[in-house]
């Protein structure tokens, strides 16, 4: 099937849960601007969303604007693109673009002139707000991941104070909370070290918890109110390769994560000063998680816009599928025979894990409307599980 009107992942159904759908993810997604090696986006949040992308991966700290303003020197809270080695903080006394008055927060800076500055995060929230409340998309939802951040107070304060009624308090488990409960919300997600340091109920208001169950603390939890997902990138920052053999080092890696999924992950002991330092694995990811992986290409030495081209040729598009079908495969080649793990969906019909968000770096309508035809593609792969399995 080929879609030529807007997408509206409602459409797929009220009752739907997002752990059976496939949605286009945003990576770096307030990154619109840097060199060829740091920018990762062209459109900025209400583009992205109007093109399909449902899943936005956000990391904002404060950074000084040169301004003045409350008798204070001003900073505002932006996207950037920077490894955590290169991203600076100071404890500063500064006023900030959205609050007033001043206060002690901390000040970001990029060191050795790598990196990038994006987005403000109060610009990206209106344009979140903007789509879901647009006449045309008032039915949809929007998920904002933040990792890696800086006051993360402070965030969370800017996202209820801007996005108001449209930020989602609805709570639950969203892995099987239908997505027409999710109609005309945007999902402000902080990852355990953001969620843990908001330390009262206040605070948490309009905020959900979010983990990767690929990394621990693992194990999925029925009860956990929040978002659960299994993925992670694919590709190094710091390696030389060319496109083809970067692109061949994410698929090896995505596919290499996705398989962990069915066995999990074993601890990892590595030499440390004479010692030891082991790293816990995680258990296998329940049915009901949400699978991620990356349709993306890292690196510091190469144009990001070059590579994803690359990525996004005839040649080499077939790859997203390839790799999105072995969340299927490997559990229809391995998993099945011994029946393991398979559960009922919301709708009664056959529920396993599989990638349900593919981030993807500049996204366009072409790119999320080859993602959504993914979901013609999952109910496919499900009716031949069913008839494997003898059930339909």
């Amino acid at each position: 099937m080929r879609y030529t009107k807007m997408i509206k992942y409602l459409t797929l159904g009220a009752g739907k849960c997002l752990n059976e759908i496939v949605v286009a993810g945003s990576h770096d997604a307030g990154i619109t601007t840097g060199g060829g090696n740091a920018q990762t986006q062209v459109l900025d949040i209400y583009g992205q969303a109007d093109a399909g992308v449902r899943f936005f991966d956000i990391r904002v700290a404060a950074f000084a604007t040169g301004n003045t303003s409350y008798g204070a020197k001003q900073a505002e809270i932006k996207a950037f693109h920077a490894a955590e080695p290169i991203l600076g903080k100071t404890k500063a006394t500064s006023s900030v673009v959205g609050f007033s008055g001043k206060g002690d927060i901390n000040v970001s800076n990029l060191r050795m002139g790598l990196g990038t500055e994006g987005m403000g995060l109060r610009q990206m929230l209106l344009d979140a707000k903007k789509f879901v409340e647009a006449a045309d998309t008032r039915g949809e939802f929007l998920i904002l991941k933040f990792d890696k951040c800086t006051n993360w107070g402070l965030i969370a304060d800017l996202c209820r104070a801007t996005l108001d009624n449209c930020i989602y308090t609805g709570g639950g488990n969203l892995n099987t909370t239908p997505i027409g409960q999710l109609s005309g919300k945007v999902i402000c997600a902080f990852m355990p070290s953001g969620y843990s340091d908001l330390k009262t109920p206040q605070s948490r208001v309009g905020i959900t918890a979010i983990k990767n169950l690929y990394k621990p603390p693992a194990g999925y939890d029925m009860n956990f109110h929040g978002l659960q997902y299994w993925g992670a990138g694919g590709t190094s920052p710091w390696n030389n390769k060319n496109f083809d053999e970067k692109r061949q080092e994410n698929i090896a890696k995505q596919r290499k994560i996705i398989s962990g999924a069915l066995t999990g992950v074993k601890d990892k002991k590595a030499g440390l000063f004479g010692g030891f330092k082991v790293t816990p694995g995680c258990a296998a990811a329940d049915p009901k998680a949400v699978g991620m992986m990356y349709w993306t290409t890292t690196g510091m030495k190469k144009s990001i816009l070059d590579r994803d081209a690359s990525n996004w040729n005839d040649a080499n598009r077939g790859g997203l599928q390839s790799v999105w079908q072995s969340g299927f495969d490997v559990f229809m080649g391995e998993a099945l025979p011994s029946n393991i793990k398979m559960s009922r969906s919301s709708a009664g019909t056959l529920k396993m894990f599989m990638p349900n968000i593919v981030m993807i770096d500049f996204a366009d309508e072409t790119k999320c409307k080859h993602i959504y035809e993914l979901n013609d593609l999952a109910a496919a792969r499900l009716v031949d599980i069913c008839q494997r399995l003898g059930l339909g």
